[in-house]
């Protein structure tokens, strides 16, 4: 790959050695043996500069000293793959200088090519740490890997182009085979990682999962990442090694896929805790309310103004960033945006303004084939949304801060807007509930999280159980509180919504 496609981000030397440890170790589970040491063959299919290879190599020249009396080196041992030639160099000319610190004379395998169109070769241990690239910024190169083999088999929309390194590493590896690789945390429960997943479960099972809730690169600050240890064709029940970073336990693998076969990394007293909610819930959210994400654009600075303009008074309507949103109410809006939808005819002030913007309106793909006007929002959504009563819910958070709004309330895409399908079904009570300690319990295993971020997406959101009482009783008394929360919060009328709830689906 080229360094645009992320080879600049190495592995860690001291996370090159963790890795490379748990490969080794799991190799010589059954014990060392020189037969054992010969028959070592070690891949990396994306190998950049060489940092894994060159210490799973230096690891195994100390191994044949311990076992074989003397430094010995074979060069079936080590084979890297990598399509910048500069890395491919680099990784040669550092691992000719490794192999003289020991006294062995030779070269190790390092070859200028794509490893995903690889068939005639065998591993029994693959390292790995591939180029994180999502599609919608590396089209080009998913619609090259969608023509392969290997894409026809694998591809599915909103993966990460890393999923074919780890889908080509199973292919590659031998019966008992380790593949120990370095990614990113969010295909464990990603809505694009089915197949990926799928694959892994049907063909072998993990023997460690290491989770971080940081980036251990310092160049990919964004990222959150895992070292994950599997074995291919692995049959019995084992017990799986869960390192996260507030503990640390072991788990059946029976038990690791949840029921959407999403990786659920759970200790027995969270699984316990997940079957008393599923158990005593009747509903998932989706079954009561409408879950919608906010508006885009498509260029901000054509719509959206951070003072009122009376010119386009019959237009403009309060704008809130998901910020605005806090634990049962909201800041005022700083920001007013021209809406504009396909129900909108603006005049000649409107038309005006946006004209100066008009060319690169006009090359938004909505535009371009003709879905949209060239002057309507990219995406304005339905407008009843915004005015109806609703939930508020920042997609991004620390805690579960869900505010409510029954005025005019617009908002940009970081925002999704909870709405019930039925009247009868009370907003207040789910804003209660959506708000509790129960809940967060429950998303912090179940949904999705980035670092110390919950994500409230919409599909997670939807998915989530809800006890919704029959007694009418129950719902106003929650109905009460929340409003006066609303009023006016009070971390006493806290404890009563969060009492009322572990009563209803953890203490039956």
């Amino acid at each position: 790959m080229e360094k645009k496609y992320n080879y600049c981000i190495y592995t860690p030397q001291d996370v090159a050695k963790e890795m490379v440890k748990k490969a080794l170790d799991n190799y010589f589970k059954s014990g060392r043996s020189e037969e054992k040491l010969r028959k070592i063959r070690i891949g990396d299919l994306s190998c950049g500069n060489g940092n894994l290879l060159l210490e799973a190599l230096e690891e195994v020249l100390i191994l044949s000293k311990e076992i074989v009396g003397k430094y010995i080196y074979l060069k079936e041992w080590i084979t890297g793959f990598d399509i910048n030639s500069e890395a491919v160099k680099l990784t040669r000319i550092k691992g000719r200088g490794l192999l003289k610190k020991y006294g062995v004379n030779g070269e190790i395998n390092i070859l200028c090519e794509n490893s995903l169109q690889k068939e005639d070769i065998k591993f029994n241990i693959l390292l790995g740490n591939p180029p994180y690239l999502g599609e919608k910024n590396n089209k080009a190169l998913f619609q090259e890997i969608k023509k392969t083999k290997l894409g026809q088999k694998y591809y599915e929309g909103k993966m990460d182009y890393f999923y074919f390194f780890i889908e080509k590493g199973i292919e590659l590896l031998e019966e008992k085979g380790t593949l120990v690789y370095l990614t990113t945390n969010y295909w464990l429960r990603a809505d694009g990682a089915k197949i990926l997943r799928g694959t892994m479960r049907k063909n072998g099972e993990f023997i460690s999962i290491k989770n971080y809730d940081n980036s251990l690169f310092c160049k990919a600050t964004g990222q959150h990442n895992i070292i994950f240890t599997w074995e291919k064709n692995l049959t019995e029940n084992r017990k799986i090694e869960v390192q996260l970073p507030e503990k640390s336990f072991y788990i059946d693998s029976e038990y690791l896929y949840d029921e959407k076969e999403k990786i659920l990394l759970a200790d027995e007293e969270t699984l316990k805790f997940n079957n008393k909610i599923l158990k005593n819930s009747n509903f998932f959210l989706k079954d009561l309310v409408n879950i919608n994400q906010g508006i885009v654009s498509g260029l901000d600075e054509a719509y959206i103004f951070d003072e009122y303009k009376e010119e386009f008074k019959g237009y403009l309507k309060p704008f809130y960033k998901n910020k605005d949103i806090g634990k049962y109410t909201t800041e005022k809006n700083k920001f007013w945006i021209l809406y504009l939808d396909s129900k909108t005819v603006p005049d000649e002030k409107v038309l005006n303004h946006l004209e100066k913007y008009k060319e690169k309106l006009s090359k938004r793909r909505e535009v371009t084939i003709e879905r949209i006007k060239w002057w309507e929002l990219q995406w304005a959504r339905e407008r009843e949304i915004f005015l109806k009563p609703k939930i508020l819910v920042r997609q991004r958070c620390k805690i579960n801060q869900f505010a409510y709004d029954e005025g005019e309330f617009f908002g940009s895409a970081d925002i999704y807007f909870i709405t019930n399908n039925d009247k009868n079904i009370s907003l207040f009570y789910i804003l209660g509930y959506i708000n509790s300690e129960v809940f967060l319990q429950w998303f912090k295993y179940n949904g999705k999280i980035k670092g110390k971020n919950f994500e409230f997406y919409s599909t997670p959101l939807k998915e989530t159980p809800i006890y919704y009482p029959e007694d009418k009783g129950e719902i106003e008394y929650i109905e009460k509180l929340v409003k006066e929360q609303i009023i006016s919060f009070s971390n006493d009328r806290e404890k009563l919504i969060n009492s009322f709830f572990k009563d209803k689906v953890l203490e039956k």
